[in-house]
């Protein structure tokens, strides 16, 4: 069989779940496991030692509601509340109709967005913040 155009994943077909709840209005999500290394030399040569892993994702939502309230009141009440992140992409070009879906336990939050307005265009909000890689469950994949 050979791949074809209509083969390549469209993110209109992705869903997103934030604590369980369905997130219609998401446009974009991105979530990533960067190693940290540690150089190791060797005469002249450097090579390198992964030491750990870093998950790091970033969340972009359309504004329609107003979301980040209560994990406001938790972060100034000194809460550290953690999320749980389902994603999927269920394109229905996708070889055998298969679909990927992963689940992000243990997410943190860095930058939550309180108040975004730019006049004359639709409003985003964008939410950055972390994970722990061992947390991260490939749950379906797209397979060859």
């Amino acid at each position: 069989m050979g791949l074809r155009g209509n083969n390549f994943g469209s993110g209109t077909w992705a869903v997103l779940w934030i604590d369980g709840v369905k997130i219609l209005e998401f446009k974009k999500i991105e979530a990533k496991v960067s190693a940290n290394r540690e150089d190791v030399q060797f005469g002249i040569d450097v090579d390198s030692k992964m030491t750990s892993l870093k998950g790091e994702i970033t969340v972009t939502i359309g504004k329609v509601y107003s979301s980040y309230n209560d994990v406001m009141k938790n972060y100034t009440s000194g809460k550290d509340v953690r999320s749980q992140v389902i994603a999927k992409l269920a394109d229905p070009d996708s070889p055998n109709g298969q679909q990927e879906r992963w689940s992000f336990d243990n997410v943190w939050w860095n930058d939550i967005p309180l108040f975004v307005a730019e006049k004359g265009a639709l409003i985003e909000e964008e939410l950055t913040g972390g994970f722990t890689p061992s947390d991260a469950v490939n749950l379906d994949s797209i397979r060859r």
